[in-house]
């Protein structure tokens, strides 16, 4: 009993120590939204937009007062400073205007705290020029995120569609294989049985041969799909991972070229996100001339001073601040001439971007143009295909035709079925590619599984 005992616990110890491998079956729109919860990049992409808040923040906070709390402790020989504390402290003698203690007073010993008031009055626009470009950057930054969402879910439309397809292919190549399998097994027979030459069983042979290597490639394919599509989603690629049939939409009619044109040009988030990076640069050269202009500022403080830690003799000032700068040795022209060739720059990115966006649709037109034609042909074919490997099977049994006229039917019909495999994927993907030129890629509901 001991013998058997060893084996079966050191089995569970093995057992245990093992990655536990979680297995997941995912419709078409829980891929995708679990892709737009769990993708790394698209997550920093969501922390950038919160970093721009955080700068608006920022540049809004810096319009309104601030209130600030300091404590220092000083000692000092210093004559001017030993008097000075004296009178802050309201502690003045009369035998502390004696010459001698005036010009030796020995260490005096300061407590300072202090709370300071300060208001901007006027900063010449720059601070509200600050807080429109930070506001436009955050505009831009959203932007930037959503556009990507719609990338990210295209992309995890397009994996999830090739592994259906991967999957689909395999079936093509088990099939061949099943097809290939019967005819070498029947020549076999047939060259024992002195019915056929041998030539025949060698190219049946080797017709196995060559859909067994197809075969294998079929299965590589379906398993790079499968980790590409784990990699879009963000799902550990040791995670097994199952899809549930997406059902194939054929493609509708698609509207006027010029039509989804001016809709990209009007809806796209990435050319929106451009246009406001363009109004964040204006802001900049704003607030760049703001320097040649007057500050003014309100300050008011409340003092308390003592020899040691605490709260008497205290004293409050108030204050109006005005200030300018006559001459910073060409600085601020500098930083005007960097911001209005900025703003220049980003004209030019905006102009290139909508050109890009006419692009993107035109080119996607014409794709899925190109991909319906390749699929209603390549549909038809198949069915073609079929029907004469049916016929040629038929005239081969009867003797009216040779092997090699049935492989290179079942061949010509292997090679149909995958065809029209691809042309039904791009088909979708096409439609899909279109949307998202068009800027109208739909995604799916928030809160799906």
């Amino acid at each position: 009993m001991s013998h058997r005992i060893v084996p079966a616990t050191l089995l569970l110890l093995g057992l245990a120590a093992s990655p536990v491998v979680r297995a997941e079956t995912f419709g078409l729109e829980q891929a995708q939204s679990y892709a737009l919860q769990h993708n790394p990049d698209l997550l920093a992409m969501r922390e950038q937009v919160a970093a721009a808040g955080g700068r608006t923040q920022t540049a809004a906070g810096a319009r309104l007062p601030s209130l600030g709390l300091s404590y220092s402790a000083r000692a000092s020989n210093n004559p001017l400073d030993a008097f000075a504390d004296k009178l802050n402290q309201r502690n003045v003698a009369t035998q502390d205007f004696d010459p001698a203690r005036l010009n030796h007073p020995g260490t005096s010993n300061l407590h300072m705290t202090q709370l300071a008031l300060r208001l901007p009055v006027y900063a010449g626009g720059r601070l509200s020029a600050s807080l429109t470009g930070a506001e436009e950057m955050e505009k831009n930054a959203r932007l930037q995120y959503e556009r990507a969402r719609e990338l990210t879910a295209f992309q995890t439309r397009r994996a999830y569609l090739n592994v259906q397809a991967a999957q689909e292919g395999l079936a093509i190549a088990d099939d061949a294989v099943k097809a290939a399998q019967e005819h070498a097994r029947t020549t076999a027979q047939l060259s024992r049985e002195g019915r056929i030459v041998i030539s025949d069983k060698l190219t049946a042979e080797v017709h196995l041969a060559a859909v067994q290597s197809q075969r294998e490639q079929a299965a590589t394919r379906l398993e790079s799909a499968r980790n590409q599509l784990k990699l879009v989603m963000g799902l550990p690629l040791d995670n097994e991972l199952t899809l549930t049939p997406a059902a194939f939409d054929a493609a509708a009619d698609t509207a006027n070229l010029a039509d989804l044109e001016a809709h990209a040009l009007a809806n796209r988030r990435d050319l929106a996100a451009a246009r406001a990076m363009h109004q964040a640069a204006k802001a900049r050269i704003q607030a760049a001339r703001a320097t040649h202009k007057p500050n003014v500022d309100f300050i008011a403080t409340s003092n308390w001073f003592d020899d040691n830690p605490g709260f008497d003799s205290h004293s409050s000032s108030v204050m109006g601040v005005v200030s300018l700068d006559l001459y910073a040795g060409g600085r601020h022209q500098g930083e005007i001439a960097a911001a209005a060739a900025e703003e220049r720059e980003a004209q030019w990115r905006v102009q290139s971007l909508e050109q890009a966006a006419r692009h993107d649709v035109r080119e996607a037109w014409e794709n899925l143009r190109e991909a319906r034609a390749r699929h209603a042909s390549a549909a038809a074919n198949a069915e073609r295909a079929r029907e004469n490997v049916r016929l040629v099977k038929q005239r081969y049994g009867q003797g009216r035709t040779i092997l090699i006229d049935l492989l290179q039917a079942e061949r010509a019909y292997t090679d149909a079925r995958g065809e029209e495999l691809v042309s039904r994927v791009n088909l979708e993907v096409g439609q899909a590619a279109l949307q998202l030129a068009e800027g109208a890629l739909p995604l799916p509901q928030e809160g799906t599984p």
